[in-house]
């Protein structure tokens, strides 16, 4: 049976918050700080984005800003994180004395599962680095990572991050299930841009489209989300967002776009437009065929959501878009 468990880890928020409230520091303590896991986490999604942060370069970061209480270089976002510190931790107590968090963060995606096989999540609470939340892309355990300093101490607006994340997770799991086929429709090392660029529209897409349902409530951080789905609501920018992925779609199939270009383009910044060709997709499709179908593409190549989606939208995505997609499989 798929069924999800959570749980919520706060080391790594509190860890880091703890650190750099500090005056002085080790190298043994930070060996120490590199060892909590939402920590490393944070620093690898970090990389991901940004090579040139690597750990020396977090560890130097670290002791200059404990030293000099100054974030001279970088990205790490450790001034940030310091100056929102008691939201942060304020979020932590929240967070703990909800008694309806996780079944509430849970529900959304009963509909949508896909055959994940039940699934013992961990939560990590973060602060710092590059990203609202993030799943690791070569996690060993189901797990993922939500930055509590960016969340402006809005406790609704963390339960629609934790669904958001959470679907990717089990994405990833269903994925996970079925031999090679994250290497072949994910992976940066083994699978073609092509192919990177439909399969993260689809996991995209998805997530946003199953988390809609937590957008009601007040909050500063909620406004923020709610914001994203209104920009890219209209048809116009529905229009324009489904040009935008034939585009780059073609250039990464021309070579003449790269990776980091092609997603720097369509999945950067807030309400980015092709995380909306994924959601608009998948309201397509649950309208015809119901919240099950979504969960089904995620056991197989991502070109089966487009072609379903072309067969019950004709002429929205272009004829080139079309052949490419169908060649593919």
């Amino acid at each position: 049976m798929d069924s999800i468990a959570l749980r919520l880890d706060y080391d790594a928020a509190e860890a880091l918050l703890a650190t750099l409230e500090r005056e002085s520091l080790t190298e043994v303590e930070l060996d120490d700080l590199l060892t909590v896991p939402g920590v490393r986490a944070t620093l690898a999604n970090t990389t991901k984005y940004l090579p040139d942060h690597t750990e020396q370069a977090f560890r130097a970061a670290v002791r200059e800003f404990v030293e000099t209480r100054r974030e001279p270089w970088g990205h790490f976002s450790l001034a940030f994180a310091t100056e929102r510190a008691s939201e942060a931790l304020g979020l932590i107590d929240a967070l703990k004395a909800d008694p309806l968090l996780l079944e509430q963060v849970k529900q959304p995606l009963n509909r949508y599962l896909p055959a994940c096989g039940p699934l013992n999540v961990t939560v990590h609470c973060v602060v710092c680095g590059v990203s609202d939340g993030f799943v690791l892309d070569t996690g060993s355990e189901p797990a993922f990572f939500m930055a509590l300093d960016r969340a402006q101490g809005d406790v609704q607006g963390v339960k629609l991050n934790m669904t958001h994340e959470l679907y990717h997770t089990a994405q990833q799991a269903a994925r996970a299930r079925v031999p090679g086929l994250s290497a072949a429709v994910l992976a940066p090392e083994t699978a073609s841009p092509v192919v990177r660029l439909l399969t993260t529209v689809l996991d995209e897409g998805t997530a946003t489209w199953v988390a809609r349902s937590m957008l009601e409530g007040v909050g500063p951080y909620l406004a923020m989300w709610r914001s994203a789905y209104q920009k890219n609501a209209d048809d116009e920018t529905v229009r324009a967002n489904f040009a935008l992925f034939d585009r780059v779609l073609a250039s990464l199939a021309e070579g003449t776009m790269g990776w980091e270009d092609a997603y720097g383009t369509g999945f950067s910044g807030l309400g980015p437009p092709l995380y909306f060709v994924g959601f608009e997709m998948a309201r397509v499709i649950e309208l015809a065929r119901g919240p099950q179908q979504i969960g089904t593409y995620f056991a197989g190549h991502p070109a089966a959501f487009f072609e379903d989606f072309a067969a019950l939208a004709p002429g929205t995505l272009s004829p080139e878009t079309r052949t490419l997609v169908e060649g593919l499989r």
